[in-house]
Formats: C-alpha cells, structure tokens, sequence
C-alpha cells in the first residue's frame, strides 16, 4: 500500500528521468529505494489522502513527534488536532483553496514540547479537479532561521573573497532611501574636486562615506589623510597640517616635517571634526583652500600642492558661526557639495543589514557562530541607537564575545547592554509615538492615562503578547493584563 502511494505521487516525475528505474528492478528495490531517498531527508515529510488520513511519514516526522510509525498512519489530521498534536489544520485551508498554503504550525511531541514550524502542503490533484493527496512538507523555524543566516554568512563570507580590493572601512552598509539618495549624489561628485562638507552625529560614519568617496574618485590609488582636528592642541595642530622647517620652533626636528596637506598631494585630505579647528587656524586653512598653496612653518616659500578637500563634522556649523567659533567665510568654502548622515534611528531599515553585516565580520574575526532570535532582532530593530552605527557596531562585538561558544541563537540580551531608548512604533503609521500632546479640556491625570494607553498599545501590538510587552516595559506581565483590561486593549485590532 505505501509503496503503491508512494508510486502515484512520485512515480511521474521518477519515470520521465528513467535514470534511477533502471537500476531498480524488482518491487522490493523499488520500495526500499524510496524509504532510502525520503528517510534521509532532513525535512519531516507526509502525504495525506482526501479525507486527511495519515498515509506516509518519513523518519524526520516520527522523530519531530516522537512517535512510531505505525501510529502516525492510524492518524487522520483532525484527530491530529483534537489529541493536541498539532494546533491548527493547516489541510483544511488546502482542501478548500485547492492550491499550494504555506503556514506557521505550533506542534507538541509525545511529551508535550512544542515546537513552532514552517509548513508547506500542496495539493496533487486529479483529472477531474478533485484533490486526490497533499504532501507535506515541515521544518523547524529556529532551526530554518540557523540555517539561513549560516548560509548568509556563508554567501558574505565568498562576496567578500570575490571582492578582495573593498576593505572593511570602504564598504557601505545601507537598505534606507535616505542613505540611497545620499550616495546617489556622492556618486555624481565623487570624480571632481569640490569640496565636501559631511555632517552628522557622532557614529553615524562620516569618515566611512569620506572613504567611500575617495574610492570613487580618480585619486583612489593614493591613500586618503586623515585628520582629527580635535586630538591636537592648537600649536601642535598647526604643525601637522602644515608642517614645518628645521629650527622653526624649539623641539622641531633637525631635517623639519612635511605637514598633512602636504601629504595629500594628488590625494585627498579628510579634516574631521572640523568643528574643533581653532579659529587662529581657520583663515590659514582658508587661504589654503582658496589658493591650493601651502607654506610650512618657518618657511618663507609657499608650495602648490594639489589635494581634493573633504571635511566632517558633527555640530551644527551655521549654529558655530552665530557664536563665532567657526568663520561663515571657511564655512560656505567647505559647504560646496553637503552630505548629510542621518541618525540611524531616522533609517530604522539600515539596522538590519548592518547587524547581519557586523555580526558576519565578527563571527568570523573571532571563530564564532552565532545568530539573532527573531524577537532579540526585533527588540534591536526598535531601540534608539543613540550612539548611531559605532554602537551598534561596538554592540554586535561585544555580544559575539561575551555570549557563551557553545550558544548559536542569541534569545537575550544581557541587561544594561542597550542603555538607549526604544522607538515604539504607533498603532497608525508605525513611525512611533506622535501627536500625543496635553489636552487642556482633560486633568494632568487623564492625559496621563491617555499616553499610557498609547505607549502599552503599541508595544502590546508590536511585540504580539503582554509577556514580551512587560519585558520591554520592565514591568510585571500581571500589570500589563491589567492596564490591558484597563484600557481595552487587544492584540487584534
């Protein structure tokens, strides 16, 4: 009889190869060929008849429900569901669409453990449109989820091999529109030679996209300077970007020093933080800019020195003009082509791929395997990031390091890991908690008590349970079932 079953569902497919039937000559090799092919595929697999009786199961679906075979073909699905095996019946929707359904399936063994699975049924049909078999197909989710981000890691890992000449600090990790129109435009200025102004918060990689421009540029085969104008005192700064000649100043070298810009000759000079440039400095740097000369200290002879100027910062420049800390003059100079990184809790879409990006690089830096759960993933995809991708970055490391090897799926992140905030998205839009603003008409009590329902929905509804709910809220989950009931709150609205 299996056999015979077996044969009208496959027997089609397995006699237009012919391949493998020639070698399979009598009944019994035929059967023992099949029981080989489907008991050793890692998937639990079933075929079902018309009615939703059990009529084949391989080896992966007796060990997934820890019961024997025989036993399992006695089954019909909605005994299956009735016995509490299974918590839905997912055929029902097949027999009834007559078309292939793919679902989540929570199911519990002879022992009562539950497992959440991916389910597939399609249908095999028969010449008057009836459904004569479903074959199912069953995975585990955690085990799917392990799987394809090994694989990611995997195909990353070759991208990266097959792409050798991009290093780390030369890669651009972005899925936002923001960011795409952002090196859209940098894509269009990277060959000339205007000046760039980049501005964004601290973390958000200023000196990444300067990177990245250089790399576009026609000077790419000169390595790009660098310099942090906040790391050096005034007079200590001015000698290393403009260097000096011997006996300029006490302490200087004997042969003197060629300064930074002078170093960028036919490259590009990236000042960072050029918010911190002391203002004695500023009008040098402009005259520098303006006449692509420099003149180091000491020295009474200007050199021309070819270099592409790109400068970071992470205030508000127009902000440092009003309080005459940085010269309007230098500024509308620098402030040619403006680049502006948001923050990434302004492009919650880039968080994801640089988590699996991060996660990659540090896996394998360290020799780990790991991976995110959904709901820690979920959690990271809704906090603030106050520190923009550094701490993100600085956070991925940490957790590949301090997790236990022996861990592959991260399910918990330790406490006070993440010391930001996390963005709630609302109920309407999903782009967080807005417009909730005092209501003169209502007591300071009310309007108390209509921001809580905001936040506690919202969460509610985010996360799917009171339980997640209360973890992310750091309350008890008795208090969210009361505030719930309080409010009238569901999760199916």
């Amino acid at each position: 009889m299996l056999f015979r079953t077996m044969q009208t569902v496959w027997g089609q497919t397995v006699k237009d190869k012919g391949i493998f039937m020639e070698k399979v000559k009598t009944i019994e090799e035929k059967y023992e060929f099949y029981e080989d092919v489907f008991d050793n595929m890692p998937d639990a697999l079933y075929v079902l008849d018309d009615k939703g009786n059990m009529i084949y199961v391989n080896y992966a679906m007796i060990k997934k429900f820890d019961l024997p075979r025989d036993r399992l073909l006695r089954y019909n699905v909605f005994d299956m569901y009735d016995d509490g095996l299974i918590d839905y019946v997912i055929s029902r929707n097949v027999y009834e669409q007559k078309k292939e359904v793919v679902m989540c399936q929570r199911i519990f063994n002879s022992h009562g453990k539950e497992q959440m699975q991916m389910v597939s049924q399609m249908p095999i049909i028969n010449d008057k449109g009836e459904i004569q078999y479903i074959i199912g197909v069953m995975r585990d989710m955690e085990e799917l989820i392990g799987y394809y981000y090994d694989a990611l890691n995997k195909y990353q890992a070759v991208k990266e091999i097959e792409n050798k000449s991009a290093s780390d600090n030369k890669l651009l990790v972005y899925n936002s529109p923001q960011m795409s129109d952002l090196i859209r435009v940098m894509n269009n200025v990277a060959s000339t030679d205007a000046n760039i102004l980049i501005q964004g918060e601290s973390g958000t990689g200023k000196e990444v996209l300067a990177e990245y421009i250089h790399e576009m540029s026609e000077r790419r085969d000169k390595e790009m300077v660098r310099i942090n104008c906040a790391a050096f005192p005034e007079t200590l700064l001015e000698s290393e970007l403009f260097g000096y000649e011997k006996g300029a100043f006490t302490g200087a070298l004997g042969s003197g020093k060629k300064g930074l810009i002078e170093t960028a000759n036919e490259s590009t000079l990236f000042l960072d933080e050029i918010n911190s440039l002391p203002l004695a400095l500023q009008g040098k740097i402009l005259r520098t800019i303006e006449t692509k000369m420099v003149q180091r200290i000491g020295s009474d002879r200007p050199k021309r020195i070819d270099f592409r100027l790109i400068a970071a910062t992470n205030e508000d420049l127009s902000e440092c003009i009003k309080k005459k800390t940085f010269r309007a003059d230098l500024y509308y100079r620098l402030n040619v082509i403006p680049a502006i990184i948001p923050p990434l809790r302004e492009r919650p879409s880039d968080i994801e791929p640089l988590i699996d990006y991060f996660l990659n690089k540090y896996c394998k830096k360290y020799g780990r395997e790991k991976t995110f759960s959904p709901e820690v993933m979920n959690i990271l995809k809704n906090y603030s990031w106050p520190g923009n991708v550094r701490e993100l970055k600085n956070f991925v490391e940490r957790i590949v390091l301090i997790s236990a090897s022996s861990v592959y799926c991260i399910k918990k992140i330790p406490p006070q890991m993440l010391d930001g905030q996390l963005m709630i998205p609302s109920s309407q839009n999903g782009e967080g908690i807005t417009g909730c603003q005092f209501d003169s008409r209502m007591s300071l009590e009310e309007n108390l008590n209509a921001f809580e329902k905001q936040i506690i929905e919202s969460v509610v509804r985010h996360y799917g349970s009171g339980k997640s709910a209360a973890e992310v809220l750091k309350v008890n989950q008795s208090t969210i079932s009361r505030k719930m009931a309080k409010y009238n709150i569901s999760y199916d609205k």
